[in-house]
């Protein structure tokens, strides 16, 4: 059987799930698209030639908004990784400082940030507005892709390995805490935090759920593929994005109501619209990137959409994957094959591409029956696949991969996402980034 197993930046491995493939949810085909009053807005414009990913956070008020994008430098070099805050209403930039993974505060005058200026990250708090910034706050080894709220008059950030740790003087408090298992779904992972602190969203077995922080109760199945699910400022509803429905491509932002177990669906974007985040007033901004725009988009009215139940959570299926199922038109041609799959949106692709691209190197080296390739996630662009591969001078096989057949891997939503095939049969998983030393270790000793 296959397992499932999860690795974020400099922390290890984390969880070990048996992994499923959910069937896709029809019912979403006849779900309810009218406007109903919900009105899009054109907020800040992308550069041509700007990479940008997806992980953006809008202030509480919807006056700011922190993202992280790429600039190019020289051939084979790393990019230059960036947080770039905006001002929305006068339309300019206040700031840019290295790093990624921006989550604002409560009040929206600070953001906290992992600054990747160096070989050692550091997690930094910002001011906005004097661009005061707090060094080393808490260890990086907790983790990346903060998230930030308030529980009883104090902050605490919780990280994409499930540990959380209040802040004392912009300071962690430590040793930090961390989630606890539950009967039926682990700990879960990828979590974001609720704005009181009390709840978080997590990624258990290609679903998003919500769950307690300190305990197993107010346990709710989304049944929905997602990732990222951000709440808004009363904790009642949840945002993310979610594949698109065969043969359309990328993916579509979903609202859920964790109260009356309802969704609705923001319509009418022909492109693909990626992490939602809540204004104080209920509205959502969300990274767009489609022929007809490309930037960060405001949609109001949301919760006038018309709403339909949530489905049943789908039963697990199709626990042994080959590789003619993941990809049918291209011929395994070594015995062991690992596949990277990437998207432009995450900002662990750029390191993980060149770390799977030296394992490579050393196993064509040492002619070993091992190949290796990578894949582009459903719905991303070819320019933006284009232009990391260029920057990184990346030279892996690319191979072709559907919204069907990504499904199947197991393989939506999460980037990057690591495949192990050995005599054709998939025998490994693995989300979130790997060092080059792990990656050669899990190709060459997994079983």
């Amino acid at each position: 059987m296959t397992t499932m197993r999860c690795f974020y930046g400099t922390v290890g491995a984390v969880a070990l799930l048996v992994s499923v493939v959910p069937l896709r949810e029809t019912w979403l085909r006849d779900a309810p698209r009218s406007a109903a009053g919900v009105s899009y807005s054109r907020v800040w414009d992308l550069k041509p030639t700007e990479s940008v990913f997806a992980y953006a956070r809008v202030s509480p008020a919807g006056t700011e908004l922190v993202y992280a994008s790429e600039e190019p430098t020289a051939r084979g070099e790393p990019p230059r990784r960036l947080e770039t805050v905006v001002d929305l209403h006068a339309r300019k930039i206040l700031g840019r400082v290295p790093g990624i993974d921006a989550y604002w505060s409560e009040d929206g005058k600070r953001f906290i940030y992992l600054d990747v200026s160096d070989d050692h990250p550091q997690v930094n708090i910002e001011r906005v507005g004097d661009g005061a910034v707090r060094h080393d706050v808490a260890p990086a080894s907790l983790g990346d892709y903060f998230s930030w709220g308030v529980k009883d008059g104090r902050d605490v950030i919780m990280t994409i390995s499930g540990n959380y740790y209040f802040l004392n003087d912009a300071r962690a408090v430590l040793p930090a805490a961390s989630l606890s298992s539950c009967p039926g779904i682990g700990r879960g992972v990828r979590p974001l935090i609720s704005k009181d602190g009390r709840k978080v969203t997590v990624f258990v077995r290609s679903h998003v759920v919500i769950r307690n922080v300190e305990d197993c109760e107010g346990i709710v199945d989304s049944g929905l593929v997602g990732a990222k699910a951000d709440f808004s400022w009363d904790g009642r509803y949840i945002a993310f994005h979610t594949p698109k429905n065969p043969p359309a491509s990328g993916s579509e932002i979903v609202i859920v109501d964790s109260v009356r177990k309802t969704v609705r669906t923001l319509p009418a974007l022909p492109g693909n619209s990626l992490f939602p985040s809540w204004t104080k007033d209920n509205r959502l901004c969300f990274r767009y990137d489609g022929d007809d725009y490309r930037g960060f988009m405001m949609a109001s009215n949301v919760l006038q959409l018309p709403e339909w139940p949530l489905p049943l959570a789908s039963e697990p299926v199709q626990a042994t994957v080959t590789w003619r199922d993941v990809f049918p038109s291209v011929p395994p041609a070594h015995r062991v094959i690992a596949v990277l799959i990437w998207s432009n949106w995450s900002a662990h692709a750029p390191t993980v591409l060149r770390d799977v691209q030296e394992a490579s190197d050393e196993a064509r080296a040492l002619n070993l029956d091992v190949g290796v390739g990578m894949a582009l996630g459903p719905g991303a662009r070819t320019e933006d696949l284009e232009k990391i591969l260029e920057m990184s001078a990346i030279r892996l096989e690319r191979l072709p991969l559907d919204s069907v057949h990504a499904r199947i891997a197991g393989a939506l939503n999460q980037s990057p996402t690591l495949l192990l095939f050995r005599n054709g049969l998939l025998v490994d998983r693995v989300l979130g980034p790997m060092s080059s030393r792990d990656i050669w270790k899990w190709m060459t000793q997994a079983p």
